[in-house]
């Protein structure tokens, strides 16, 4: 019985997405900014955790929790990624080399904040959905390459670092995880 519950709960976490105890920090005109936690915690209660991600570790996305994946405020998909074996993990860790893939990125922009380097002086991070733009400011979605940096990892990926537009968005997932399919 205790099986089929924890199945179940993998089942539903995986469907729904999972949510995100992230922390970003964005690169833009030479320098990385302060890494940022989207996670409030409270004395009494549990974690606010303010996204939600929806995918696996070669791409996923991420938007706000309680609204739909759909209206996701960044993606990313790396190309051809591939699970190392145990011995070039070690390998990577102990040389502290990252995995270097190629892919794509999706954000969104409005008139106000025309570029993501504007959106990231702004907000530290993509902010816009295509749900965001009202009043006479609508968003558009922009969809770019991107090269997409893992660091070393024992388990999974936990620190991705994106390169796209001339600009970087470095994402740590803290203690998330997806689950194994």
């Amino acid at each position: 019985m205790k099986y089929k519950l924890v199945l179940f709960a993998s089942v539903i976490s995986f469907s729904l997405g999972i949510r995100a105890q992230i922390s970003t920090n964005s690169y833009y005109n030479g320098y990385w900014g302060q890494w940022k936690s989207h996670t409030t915690r409270y004395t009494y209660f549990p974690p606010y955790y303010k996204y939600s991600l929806n995918g696996g570790y070669s791409g996923f996305i991420i938007y706000s929790r309680g609204d739909h994946p759909s209206e996701y405020i960044f993606k990313f998909d790396i190309y051809g990624y591939w699970v190392p074996d145990k011995k070039e993990k070690k390998e990577h860790i102990k040389n502290n080399e990252w995995y270097e893939y190629s892919g794509f990125v999706e954000y969104y922009v409005t008139e106000k904040y025309p570029t993501i380097e504007a959106v990231l002086k702004t907000y530290q991070f993509p902010y816009f959905n295509s749900g965001s733009g009202s009043e006479g400011n609508p968003c558009a979605r922009r969809k770019t390459s991107a090269k997409i940096q893992i660091a070393p990892y024992k388990n999974h990926p936990k620190v991705y670092n994106i390169w796209f537009d001339g600009v970087g968005v470095a994402i740590d997932m803290e203690d998330s995880f997806f689950p194994e399919k």
